[in-house]
């Protein structure tokens, strides 16, 4: 007789026996979940099926980023050591429950593992419960609550001082959204190999997180590649993929430029070659001298291309081919076109200095027309269609001023751009906002000072030659009446160089003032938000906002280390012959600002130079002597193995070819493409924190004999984005066992 434990286990097995006429797949899978047969075989999710390679039209980057991302993403998605817990029961959990930070870290957890029956699970998620984790996943939604560095512009000279630098790569985007893309082209990847579509809402999450990780290669990829099957649908020949298209694909959004506006204006250097052409070549000799000298002096790749670092980021999209081409696949598909297009559009322009496509765009589209184009000074602004003999879709709104002011300011037009602004502002009745102003504030202060305006000055345009008594008249209109801006600390920030610029150093010193009390806000804020997350079961909430509050900090404090330094050197070269300026004004000055003087502390008088050492002062960084490396650069020289022939006919009627020589007598050669670097041996600041945030994780542990504190070195080694603090449960225990170390308290409070 059959024991009556073998009899419930027979009977379990017949109720999973599937009923007649299940199709093969189904109980191909039920197999595979039953816990009586073999294992199945792993899953090698990181070697995918060769995809179909793209058009023989598409550019050669593309094709080489086509090839290689494959591999590159099974790279970013090694699989790690298996873990116990598996993140996929979490990840649908955070995702009804909307919470991105959840979703991100559950997913990259599922990424390392690669476990085969969580990512097949994955991969054959429905396809609205997929759509909803691509939309938790949206930059938009994401940035401002996991990104501790929201808004906020991460300088290369950071770097010497501050942690937060770790939050970014080499090339100065930010880890949180280069990671999420990669996961992004992970589960893609999943989705394509398990016969699943995406809809078109995915595939404007994808564009977006390329644009926030400022990857044009990718966002080629998807538009050209992924997109391509579904581009004959109706969904697909709307204005929205276009348009997100085109900002990702020239970068018009802030948090596509990653804050960084200087990086992405025009240069005069940039409108060479194939694009157009100097009539003066002496211009652009002097502009190619400029360039390489600021490239000798670099050591960063801040503003490269991160698929082609011999490059830079404006470089790379400033050709004006792909814009046009953009908008001709729009009136050859019928897509209709509204006011975020154009506005798109113009950004787009811009980035390649087609200042003529821009007047004919206001001028067609609005009716906005300038009456002289030679002298900005002297222009006016006329016309502007009635809003209500417009179409609804073309009227004009905030969009549309903003984007008239970041693309003349990019160009360097910046006079024109305000009398714009506030014609618009007029015409269509459209009230102007603190953000547009502080836009307008910033790409005029980013023309008038250097090498901008060194530049402008070789090429020879007056209309894009300013100072910085421009900056201070943009100052004095924002915030006077009837516009009455109050403005932020970056606002300030441009108004206290302007002022150092422009040899007022005394109203710089009151200006100054207010920076200090800014900052020392921020110093209350860090201290409220660092007890608040001391306290026992803290909110999630409380980490990151004290992260955001130590970024805003290291900010704020480098910038008002700027303006010393800038005030001392322009103190010294102007006043250094008067002996007050030695005997009391400098002394004074250093007495107030001495917790934000540059280490060592350095001005000129009459006597000479001037090195004060303070041995007190919080010690941020470190001298190390060392050989530093510059981002390589191409280049122009002759090709001496190509000398230039010319053909001509010889005595006998036959062709013949002779060397190309100038009028001296020197032979022309072919030009070649050369890589330049440079190798300088100096001394250079290392910072003491590697990791942002490293010490306020370390609050809640003792360092073991084993820990050792990470330098700068170790900087390339750690995958810190900012997003993984320490956890509730670990802060809970060292709290529960007193193991608080004060000394780091007081580390944390005063950076």
């Amino acid at each position: 007789m059959i024991p009556s434990a073998e009899a419930n286990g027979f009977r379990h097995l017949l109720q999973r026996q599937p009923p007649l006429g299940t199709p093969p797949r189904v109980l191909a899978v039920q197999l595979r979940r039953c816990p009586h047969q073999s294992s199945p075989p792993s899953l090698a999710v990181h070697t995918k099926a060769k995809p179909k390679p793209p058009s023989p039209k598409m550019r050669s980057e593309t094709k080489r980023f086509y090839e290689t991302t494959t591999a590159r993403a099974a790279t970013a998605t090694a699989p790690s050591q298996p873990d116990s817990s598996h993140g996929l029961p979490q990840l649908l959990d955070a995702v009804k429950s909307q919470d991105s930070m959840q979703i991100l870290a559950n997913l990259k957890k599922l990424a390392r593992q690669q476990q085969p029956e969580d990512l097949r699970t994955l991969a054959d998620l429905p396809n609205a419960t997929f759509s909803e984790l691509l939309q938790c996943l949206d930059p938009v939604k994401i940035g401002p609550k996991a990104d501790v560095t929201y808004g906020l512009q991460i300088q290369s000279g950071l770097q010497q001082f501050s942690p937060l630098v770790s939050l970014v790569n080499k090339f100065g985007i930010r880890k949180l959204y280069h990671n999420t893309l990669q996961l992004m082209r992970f589960v893609l990847d999943l989705r394509v190999q398990s016969g699943r579509d995406l809809s078109l809402s995915d595939y404007i999450v994808l564009l977006r997180c390329a644009g926030a990780a400022s990857d044009i290669e990718t966002a080629k990829w998807i538009w050209k590649v992924a997109m391509k099957p579904d581009e004959k649908t109706a969904h697909f020949r709307e204005a929205l993929p276009y348009g997100e298209f085109m900002k990702a694909r020239f970068l018009t959004e802030k948090l596509y430029m990653q804050n960084n506006l200087a990086t992405y204006r025009v240069r005069p250097r940039d409108l060479s070659g194939h694009r157009k052409r100097f009539v003066d070549k002496r211009r652009l000799r002097g502009l190619e001298r400029l360039r390489l000298s600021i490239f000798a002096n670099s050591r960063t790749h801040y503003g490269r291309s991160q698929n082609q670092p011999m490059h830079d980021m404006h470089r790379v999209i400033s050709l004006w081919a792909p814009a046009r081409r953009a908008m001709g696949n729009m009136r050859k598909s019928r897509v209709a076109r509204d006011e975020a297009i154009f506005c798109t559009y113009m950004v787009a322009s811009a980035r390649a200095g087609s200042f003529r496509a821009l007047i004919r765009m206001l001028s067609r589209i609005w009716g906005i027309v300038t009456t002289d184009l030679k002298d900005h000074r002297a222009a006016e602004i006329l016309g502007g269609r009635d809003p209500l003999r417009l179409n609804p879709s073309m009227r004009p709104t905030l969009r549309f001023m903003n984007a008239v002011v970041q693309s003349f300011g990019s160009t360097g037009h910046v006079i024109l751009a305000r009398k714009l602004m506030l014609f618009i502002s007029e015409r269509f009745d459209i009230p102007i906002p603190a953000e547009t102003w502080s836009s307008l504030l910033e790409w005029t202060y980013i023309t008038a000072s250097r090498p901008v305006s060194t530049e402008w000055k070789l090429v020879g345009d007056p209309n894009r030659i300013i100072d910085a008594e421009e900056v201070l008249y943009v100052w004095d209109m924002m915030t006077a009446e009837p516009y009455g801006v109050t403005p932020n600390f970056k606002d300030l920030d441009i108004r206290v160089k302007s002022l150092i610029q422009g040899d007022k150093l005394n109203e710089a010193w009151d200006e100054m003032r207010k920076g200090c009390a800014h900052y020392y806000k921020i110093c209350e804020e860090v201290e409220t938000a660092l007890f608040e997350r001391l306290y026992p079961s803290p909110p999630p909430e409380a980490i990151t906002r004290h992260l955001r509050a130590k970024a805003r900090q290291h900010t704020t404090w480098y910038a008002i280390e700027r303006w010393c330094h800038m005030w001392l050197k322009v103190g010294s070269k102007r006043l250094r012959y008067l002996d007050v300026f030695s005997s009391r004004v400098v002394t004074d000055f250093v007495a107030e600002f001495k917790p934000f003087m540059p280490d060592p502390i350095t001005y000129q008088t009459k006597g000479g130079t001037v090195r004060i050492v303070d041995h007190s002062a919080a010690k941020r960084h470190r001298w190390q002597k060392q050989t530093v490396k510059s981002a390589p650069t191409l280049a122009r020289a002759r090709d001496l193995a190509k000398p230039r022939m010319q053909k001509v006919q010889g005595e006998n009627g036959e062709t013949i070819e002779v060397p190309v020589v100038t009028k001296s007598g020197e032979q022309v050669y072919h030009g070649k493409s050369v890589a330049l670097y440079r190798w300088t041996r100096r001394n250079v600041r290392k910072r003491l924190d590697a990791s942002f945030g490293q010490r306020e994780k370390r609050l809640f542990s003792r360092p073991g004999p084993d820990d050792q504190e990470s330098t700068e070195e170790d900087v390339d080694e750690v995958e810190d984005d900012g997003f993984e603090p320490v956890s509730m449960e670990e802060a809970r225990q060292s709290q529960s066992n007193g193991r608080l170390d004060k000394s780091l308290v007081m580390k944390s409070l005063f950076w």
